[in-house]
């Protein structure tokens, strides 16, 4: 699982931290920013061959940050509409799916990629 956290490493080199939004513009163009290096970084985790032992772990994690990525498409979605009560929702859905996320890595001795998740 090193390859793991090699790829979660690239992408947390590349991504932009998560600003203090103070606009629906800020919000939008972090999602803008962040979204595809994130299915990128997804699609390379996808491709890696779990042991049959962390199998089950690996299904968990990788389901959560499909949460996390459906949740910021959701978010970037709202913030274009300026919908606050949408947008609050997307960031908590955000937040949950990235602890989610953390805690399989974590699980997994991922150190990198139980970090963070969308940054």
């Amino acid at each position: 699982m090193k390859q793991a956290d090699a790829i979660c490493s690239a992408y947390a080199a590349r991504a932009q931290p998560l600003p203090r939004p103070r606009t629906y513009e800020r919000i939008a163009a972090y999602v803008a920013a962040n979204l595809p290096l994130y299915e990128a970084a997804l699609r390379k985790l996808e491709a890696l061959k779990p042991t049959a032992q962390d199998r089950v772990t690996v299904s968990q994690w990788l389901a959560a940050d499909h949460r996390v990525d459906s949740a910021l498409r959701a978010l970037g979605d709202a913030a274009l509409r300026h919908d606050f009560p949408a947008v609050s929702a997307a960031a908590l859905g955000v937040q949950s799916a990235g602890f989610a996320s953390r805690q399989a890595a974590i699980a997994l001795g991922l150190r990198v990629c139980g970090s963070f998740s969308a940054r």
